[in-house]
């Protein structure tokens, strides 16, 4: 019966691992514990003593980790290998999960307090939808799992014992994977090995067993089809989404891309309720948590976070790791799920959004001709979808229901899918699909520590990129850069936010040192970086056939924005972009028409604000494009469309850029805003508050106007709840100064003003924060410590 006591090794190449004896001189063990050509030493319970072995076969890449040993004499005397019984190797070809699997080796965990080793055999449960894109085993221990020893996994030196199920061999192990409390093993399958040329070469030339892989658990026909494609849409789906793009698009603009793991930062999330809809203790509200404790054991949300807050870049996490199976332990609830992205702003311009079975083509899946008929029917009836909805705000306000029908639809046909959707903050309500077990959380402006971490994650990836020029510099600029924003309260607070944050250290790195003093000017200065710098310095001007100035660029951008703005979408066809570009030419009187489709090319390859995909074009980043159309609309005097409009969440950012493009309207404009949500009262709190946060775009504001809008504000002071409370906080600084005094609130004003003041920052909001320490109800006094240290400048920055 296997696995046999006398054919568990342990091995001693270039580390100490394990192995398992295929026969009285094969050890097959793991190939990073030895050398390629090299020899080892190994010895089994009930052998003859260390033997030497030499290494006849090794592989080593990201499908295998295993190698195979030839001892130099017999490791176990001839009456222990007549009891050895012919090994049976198998595979899993399900995705359910296997009770009572095994693995035997001499983990560092059993070693005694000399040193000496002993074995441990690790039991539990076989995970084959876990790790299916690494196409590894997982193995998860069904007891307590070991703590670290001496800084090192528990496990270590149980890299290569042999990995059983129903008593044939189906893998080799070879590493703890971290973020799972050492209670999980991964094993290479040994389909792999098997498959191997070199090793069926091997083990011919040195002994005459077979080796033949049976499958433990039978598929059906359309059971192994159905596995195939999801291998294959999983691993599109770790590629596809596994890396950041943080700066232009195409290969000359200095673009720089994170690997997703390198650039995705665990940002906190705070759960948001209204008072009468809440279901946590006071306690348990207090304060934010990281993404995975957030998460953790819930299967239905709803984020909501600011333009740029890491939304989509968590949504993308998310769809990786599950691509993967790999999530972190605090999402099991999540494991063996398939995820399916679909951002909401790429279905804009279709009819609605389609049936189950033509989603993955309305997606652009390259693959979804070959997806068999009724596959993601079949997996959304066995609750294995990870339903990821990108962006309900970037969905038409009138449009919404439809979108929330659809997904009322697909949960009661489905009820078992797991759902994250995103949104801005207030363009659904918090109740949006109440009846279907959501949780709502905002997202949290990065930490002190956080915006740290950000800035030296982003000079690190210089190394690898376009910019490489500066890499060996690279980290004595973050380190300035840490130490000026420490000094800097205005730019700390653009900095929490990950996408103002990227464009501070472009401009930073750019100007050698130069920090722009409010949003409007980081914008000036990253678009002048991305539109107006980049062919003056690498010296194309025609390769387009057409030379544009900036002048000409930023009148075409404009063009492109204003009617993406108008029309409520984020993308356009090429045919429509040349017709916009063709009308802008003849309005500047500069280019014949024909010159329409050179221009646009120009733009598409050299701006580094536009991107090409699917045959649409749309701008990098919603920022750029608010910006251009807050201009064109400012140009043109559409100011009324803004106002008309300044409820719905896509035109937030517009309404903002276009005060603080309006050096003679922008007085005009922030009244407007003021009356319309007087006269309005189902849209008043929406738009007084966008006003008071445009405050911070506006060159100058007439102090009479000043003052009629920061009345309005204070009117929604203090917040009732976490939701209101999360909305003010949108408003920014300026709301800090108007809080009031801590003993004039009641325990629910005093929590939500709390959580005002940890999301807006700054050192105004920690001195608020200091007062509200000492209030006599236990949550306030934790979220205020709470916030005050997510504030506190990081120990060193400013010395530095």
């Amino acid at each position: 019966m296997n696995p046999h006591r006398s054919r568990v090794a342990a091995v001693f190449g270039t580390r100490q691992g394990s192995g398992y004896l295929l026969g009285p001189r094969l050890v097959l063990t793991a190939a990073h514990i030895v050398e390629e050509g090299g020899t080892a030493d190994a010895v089994v319970l009930g052998g003859v003593g260390e033997v030497l072995c030499d290494v006849v076969w090794r592989r080593k890449d990201d499908a295998c980790d295993a190698a195979l040993l030839v001892a130099r004499i017999d490791m176990v005397p001839d009456e222990v290998s007549a009891t050895f019984v012919p090994l049976r190797w198998g595979e899993l070809v399900r995705l359910d999960a296997l009770e009572n699997c095994d693995a035997i080796g001499f983990p560092l965990v059993q070693r005694d307090e000399r040193g000496n080793l002993n074995s441990e055999q690790l039991s539990g449960r076989v995970k084959p939808g876990s790790s299916m894109v690494s196409g590894r085993y997982v193995l998860e221990s069904g007891g307590t799992p070991p703590q670290p020893t001496a800084g090192q996994s528990p496990w270590s030196g149980l890299s290569g014992a042999g990995l059983f199920c129903r008593g044939a061999l189906i893998g080799v192990v070879v590493t703890a994977p971290t973020g799972w409390h050492n209670g999980r093993v991964e094993a290479v399958p040994v389909r792999v090995i098997a498959d191997d040329p070199g090793f069926r070469e091997a083990l011919d030339r040195h002994s005459s067993t077979d080796v033949a892989v049976e499958a433990l658990d039978e598929l059906s026909d359309r059971e192994r089809e159905d596995h195939e494609f999801e291998v294959r849409y999983r691993r599109y789906v770790a590629r596809r989404y596994g890396q950041v793009e943080t700066l232009g698009h195409g290969s000359e603009l200095g673009r720089i891309v994170w690997p997703l793991h390198s650039a995705f930062l665990a940002l906190e999330l705070a759960e948001t309720a209204s008072r009468q809809g809440s279901r946590r203790s006071a306690e348990e509200a207090a304060t934010g948590k990281r993404v995975q404790a957030a998460l953790h054991g819930r299967r239905r949300i709803l984020l909501q976070g600011a333009a740029g807050s890491g939304k989509t870049t968590l949504m993308h996490w998310l769809a990786v790791r599950a691509a993967q199976g790999d999530l972190p332990s605090e999402l099991d609830q999540l494991q063996s799920s398939v995820p399916l992205v679909v951002p909401l702003r790429a279905l804009a311009g279709s009819q609605g959004i389609p049936a189950v079975e033509r989603l993955l083509g309305e997606l652009d899946y390259p693959a979804a001709d070959l997806q068999p008929v009724g596959w993601l029917a079949r997996l959304l009836d066995q609750g294995r979808v990870l339903l990821l909805v990108d962006g309900i705000d970037e969905v038409q306000h009138d449009q919404r229901p439809q979108v929330r029908s659809w997904l009322e639809g697909l949960l009661s046909l489905y009820p078992d899918t797991a759902v994250v959707a995103t949104s801005r903050p207030s363009a659904v309500a918090d109740d949006w699909l109440a009846g279907y077990d959501f949780t709502v959380f905002s997202v949290l402006p990065m930490s002190s520590a956080d915006v740290g971490m950000f800035i030296d994650r982003w000079f690190a990836s210089l190394r690898e990129s376009a910019w490489s020029r500066f890499s060996h510099h690279a980290e004595r600029y973050g380190r300035d850069l840490r130490a000026a924003l420490a000094t800097r309260a205005s730019l700390m607070e653009m900095a929490a936010n990950p996408r103002l944050c990227s464009l501070i250290c472009a401009v930073w790195l750019d100007r050698r040192g130069y920090l722009p003093e409010d949003p409007m000017s980081l914008h000036d200065a990253a678009l002048n970086l991305f539109v107006g710098q980049r062919d003056a310095q690498r010296g194309f001007s025609l390769t387009e056939g057409i030379a544009l100035g900036l002048d000409e660029q930023l009148h075409l951008l404009d063009a492109l924005a204003l009617w993406m703005t108008l029309n409520g979408t984020t993308e356009i066809t090429q045919r429509r972009a040349v017709r916009i570009v063709e009308e802008a030419l003849g309005r500047l009187g500069a280019h014949p028409a024909e010159m329409a489709e050179p221009a646009l090319r120009h733009l598409l390859i050299r701006s580094g604000v536009l991107r090409v995909t699917a045959g649409t074009i749309t701008f990098e980043h919603s920022t750029f494009r608010d910006f251009f159309a807050a201009h064109a609309i400012v140009d043109k005097g559409h100011l009324g469309f803004l106002v008309n409009h300044a409820h719905d969440p896509r035109y937030e950012d517009v309404v903002r850029m276009a005060v603080g493009h309006s050096r003679r309207d922008a007085n005009e404009l922030l009244l407007d805003l003021v009356e319309r949500g007087d006269r309005e009262p189902e849209h008043r709190t929406r738009i007084h508050l966008l006003a008071t946060a445009s405050l911070a775009y506006a060159a100058r504001v007439d102090p009479d106007v000043d003052k009629e809008v920061l009345r309005r504000a204070e009117a929604l002071i203090p917040p009732a709840d976490d939701a209101a409370a999360d909305l003010l906080a949108e408003a920014g600084t300026v709301v800090l100064d108007l809080l009031p005094d801590p003993d004039a609130l009641t325990t629910e004003e005093a929590r939500a003003m709390a959580l005002t003041a940890c999301k807006v920052g700054g050192p105004a909001a920690a001195a608020y924060l200091e007062r509200l320490h000492k209030h006599t109800d236990p949550a306030v006094r934790e979220r205020a410590r709470w916030g005050r240290a997510r504030i506190a400048p990081v120990p060193g920055d400013a010395a530095r």
